[in-house]
This record gives C-alpha cells, structure tokens and sequence, in this order.
C-alpha cells in the first residue's frame, strides 16, 4: 500500500476514529517526552527556577518598600523566565539530544498525524513548568506580604504563552546540528525575552520608542495581561486585547512550527 493510498483511506475513516488514533498518537509522544524531563527532573527544576527564586528573595531581602504593584511585576517577570528557561533552552537541548540519536527516526515513516509529536511535545513542555508556576507566585506572596489573583484568564495567557516559547524551542532543537548551535540559538532568545520585553519593570517606564519594539514580540502582551490578572483578577478590555494578541502569536507559531518542525535527521 502506497503512503497516498494511506492518506486517501484515513481520510474516509470517521471523524471520531481519527480524534481517538490523534490522541493515542499525541499520548505516546507526550510520554515520550515526558520521560525525557522525568530523567533529568532535578536539574530541569533548578535550571528553570534558580535564577528567578534567587532574584526574588533577593529583592524581597533589600531594604526597601515593595508596593503590590511592584512585587507583582517581579513575580510575573521571573515566572516568564522560569517558562521561558525551560520551553526554550531545555527543550530544544532535550529535542536535540534526541534527534541526534535518531531516537524518532522510525516514528517519522509512520502514517500519523503530523500534529501529534507537536501537541505531544508542548503537553511535556506545559507539565514540565508546572513546579514553577506553582512554586514562583507561592514564594512572591511569601516573601513579600501580598495577595495574587489566579483565575482561568491567568491560566490562559500562561498556556498561550508555553505554547509559543515551546515552538521558538521546538523550531531551534530541529535546525541545530550540534549542543553549541543549540545553546547559542536559546541565548538569542532568551535576550529577546529577558532585555526585549519588561520583564522587571514596567513597560510605560521605558522612552516611547522602546515600547514601540516590545510591542512586537508577544512576550510583553503576556507580562501585561499577567500583571493585570494577578492584581485584581478583572477582565479588562486591556487584558482581552492582549489575549487576542497573544492568540495570533500562538497560532504564527503553531503554523510555523508545523511547517518546520521535524523529528527526521537534516541533510
């Protein structure tokens, strides 16, 4: 049976046999995946939470008032960095690792869903900066006295924003050839993240024409959106319009990490 004759006949197969065979297929590489970070679990925790529980206690240990507002600046900036250490960095040192090996080389023969190593693998990244997210807003409040709003908006803009740091890693673990090219491609990243969005300020601080460049990457839609969340928990039409931002952000990185995203060796 040719490849085209598999794809004709799965396409006639009903709508719900295909959703059940995507979703075995999306579980069998989200485990696959998971498996990964479960093996380095301790140093995935440390490297995605070191530098942002450090920062926090660092600050909090300084003699100076902290307002709310302030506090929660931090505490979203550093959750940012937590997510953004583990879905950039780790991942695509994770994805690397394993296409190097040729560990998916015969999944990528198999008549699946092309969607589902993607899905499979932003699900491992989503429950890998669980800790994080769990343990970083935990420690603000602690250290600096305050209350946190969560509520499902919070927890949207959160996922949107795994799932675009995750295809930035997913794209750079499937174009590096070698650990080097990997890392120096997350560092670049990571400087858009850390200097190119107000991770620790906020953005209205800044002279106009900065502001306008942060507005063009999504990470600086997200920071605000969180910050607005966290303080009081309404959903202001701020907060909508950076959701929809976000939203499109996430569906570029959907598509292009569909198009490039691929778990065969590059020639």
């Amino acid at each position: 049976m040719t490849d085209r004759s598999v794809v004709i006949d799965a396409a006639k197969r009903p709508l719900k046999s295909r959703f059940t065979d995507f979703w075995i297929e999306t579980l069998i590489f989200f485990k696959i995946q998971l498996k990964e970070f479960g093996s380095n679990a301790i140093a995935v925790a440390l490297f995605s939470m070191v530098i942002p529980v450090g920062v926090l206690a660092m600050i909090a240990l300084m003699p100076i008032d902290i307002t709310k507002e302030v506090a929660i600046i931090y505490i979203s900036g550093n959750m940012i960095t937590s997510i953004s250490n583990l879905c950039i960095t780790t991942l695509a040192q994770l994805l690397l690792s394993i296409r190097m090996k040729n560990g998916f080389e015969h999944l990528a023969t198999l008549p699946i869903s092309n969607y589902a190593p993607l899905v499979g693998t932003f699900m491992s990244a989503a429950v890998g900066t669980l800790p994080a997210l769990i343990i970083m807003p935990i420690l603000g409040m602690l250290l600096f006295g305050i209350t946190i709003k969560i509520n499902v908006w919070l927890i949207l803009v959160i996922f949107i924003c795994i799932v675009i740091m995750s295809g930035i890693g997913s794209i750079i673990g499937t174009f590096s050839e070698k650990y080097q090219t990997s890392y120096t491609l997350s560092l670049v990243a990571m400087f858009f993240v850390m200097f190119g969005t107000p991770v620790y300020y906020a953005m209205d601080a800044l002279p106009e024409v900065v502001q306008v460049f942060q507005r063009l990457l999504p990470f600086s839609y997200a920071l605000e959106a969180i910050r607005s969340l966290m303080a009081d928990g309404m959903l202001t039409q701020t907060v909508i319009n950076d959701v929809l931002v976000l939203t499109f952000f996430m569906m570029l990185s959907l598509l292009f990490t569909k198009k490039h995203f691929t778990w065969k060796n590059r020639k």
